[in-house]
């Protein structure tokens, strides 16, 4: 058997001359939704995107809406996959995209703009059955952010929905949920 007194001066040992672990990195990937309806939902909350008009329209800026009260989210949009990126459209209306216009998102005329692309990156996917279980996410903890800029992400800032810096927190993880 070892001393104590070995282990210890190994330890230190070790220590002093700098050995460490390099984290491993995350593998990553993106929701395929297969045109199911889908609803963008704030990790480990009760709240999810929205438009606190009944009736989305050209113009409405989008929020965070409660969903707490319901068994699952309500699906309020369709991701399609445009490319690499996403196109993110009113579930009732497909002419409405969601629209990324100074910091904020909006729904706007669907006209294949630039600000109307995002990148949706997961740290967990799963495959959508057809048809899908009510609730099943196809995304789990989600970035979303403005086509091409991974430096920025859309973030829930109170009950608005606001594009700033990643920073990783939760407020900026998303679950894609069918």
């Amino acid at each position: 058997m070892f001393a104590f007194s070995t282990i210890v001066s190994v330890a230190v040992a070790l220590t002093s001359i700098g050995v460490y672990a390099t984290p491993v990195a995350r593998s990553t990937c993106s929701p395929d939704t297969q045109g199911n309806d889908a609803g963008i939902v704030l990790v480990n909350s009760g709240v999810q995107w929205g438009d606190v008009n009944t009736t989305p329209a050209s113009g409405d800026i989008l929020t965070a809406v409660s969903f707490l009260g319901l068994p699952v989210p309500e699906p309020n949009f369709q991701i399609s996959q445009s490319g690499t990126s996403f196109v993110i459209t009113d579930v009732s209306n497909s002419e409405l995209a969601v629209t990324s216009t100074n910091n904020q998102l909006f729904f706007e005329s669907a006209s294949s703009q630039e600000n109307q692309l995002f990148d949706i990156v997961c740290q967990t996917c799963s495959a959508a059955p057809s048809p899908p279980p009510l609730g099943q996410p196809a995304g789990s903890s989600c970035t979303i952010s403005p086509q091409g800029d991974s430096s920025t992400c859309v973030e829930v800032d109170g009950s608005s929905l606001v594009i700033t810096q990643c920073d990783g927190s939760a407020a900026q993880l998303f679950n894609i949920v069918l």
